[in-house]
């Protein structure tokens, strides 16, 4: 409901501007790995470009603007704020924890921002389904048309380190994460990761 009052209309909005100008039946989406530096490169990231929150400041810093990111504001949103303005598109996400950096943050982007929920939706605000920045990125642009997906930065077995964040945790999301990117793979998205060491592995 914060979510909605600070930016619903314009939310709306912005994804019916997005749908309209059309999303590519492929995406790559990156997550927020601490592989994902050594991971991307100026081939990888050809195309249709996806950031998951943190991700999003390891794209920039090797000249790249993500199309879209994906975000609940707990990466640099300094770096979300400036891609906004450069033209990516930012869906926000809202959960229970995270209503002080809404309020503080939501109102400075000023390019195209789409508003996310993980419950029933309300008034210019969308629920993709996801529950992590990177499978929620993956369903966001599954549930826009695309069909083949590539991760790179994505690390289910060994969440990353993040201050104030326990480690434990991360690694009980990351497999909610998995089994929904597994269940995106049994609606018919095709799913390719890249890893560290240049394999792929496909689902």
């Amino acid at each position: 409901m914060l979510l909605s009052s600070l930016a619903g209309s314009k939310s709306a909005r912005s994804l019916d501007a997005l749908i309209a100008q059309g999303v590519p039946s492929s995406a790559l989406v990156c997550g927020g790995s601490d592989t994902l530096g050594r991971e991307i490169d100026d081939e990888v990231t050809k195309g249709f470009v996806v950031a998951a929150d943190g991700a999003t400041s390891t794209l920039l810093s090797r000249g790249i603007l993500p199309d879209v990111i994906v975000t609940d504001l707990d990466g640099d949103v300094d770096d979300q704020v400036k891609a906004n303005k450069e033209g990516s598109v930012v869906f926000v996400h809202a959960h229970g924890d995270n209503m002080d950096a809404i309020r503080k943050h939501v109102l400075r982007f000023d390019g195209m921002t789409v508003c996310t929920c993980q419950c029933p939706p309300t008034e210019g605000v969308y629920n993709f389904g996801g529950f992590t920045d990177g499978d929620r990125a993956a369903c966001i642009v599954a549930s826009l048309g695309v069909r083949s997906i590539r991760l790179v930065g994505f690390d289910f077995e060994s969440p990353s380190a993040k201050r104030g964040r326990s480690r434990v945790v991360k690694a009980r999301k990351l497999l909610w994460a998995k089994r929904i990117m597994t269940l995106l793979v049994e609606e018919g998205v095709r799913l390719e990761q890249l890893q560290a060491d240049g394999r792929e592995r496909t689902g």
